[in-house]
């Protein structure tokens, strides 16, 4: 009986933890636009001011701030949701975010 797997249908706390995540996940993914929208302004203002300018250093500066802002969040996503169950929808939001990272480090 010790290594015998017993599959038993998902329950009520299976539930909970499933609308905790959507719950938890809901404002970030609204927040993840807003920081896709911001990326790609600061992006543009890089490309069409000169460097040294004070418009470039300007937009440098918002960009990591940008970059702090989102890692804070990455942080608190993964503080937030570390006592739920794996979920896929936390995985894929907490990726997005990397990938956000990853390409506003190339910038």
């Amino acid at each position: 009986m010790h290594n015998q797997i017993h599959l038993v249908s998902a329950g009520p706390t299976d539930l909970l933890a499933t609308a905790d995540a959507s719950a938890i996940i809901q404002p970030y993914r609204r927040f993840i636009e807003g920081w896709q929208l911001r990326a790609t302004y600061l992006a543009e203002q890089l490309a069409l001011h000169p460097m040294g300018s004070d418009a470039h250093e300007l937009a440098e500066l918002r960009l990591a701030e940008l970059q702090r802002e989102i890692r804070g969040n990455r942080d608190n996503l993964v503080a937030e949701t570390s006592r739920l169950p794996p979920d896929d929808l936390i995985d894929a939001t907490v990726d997005e975010l990397d990938e956000l990272l990853a390409v506003l480090s190339g910038v």
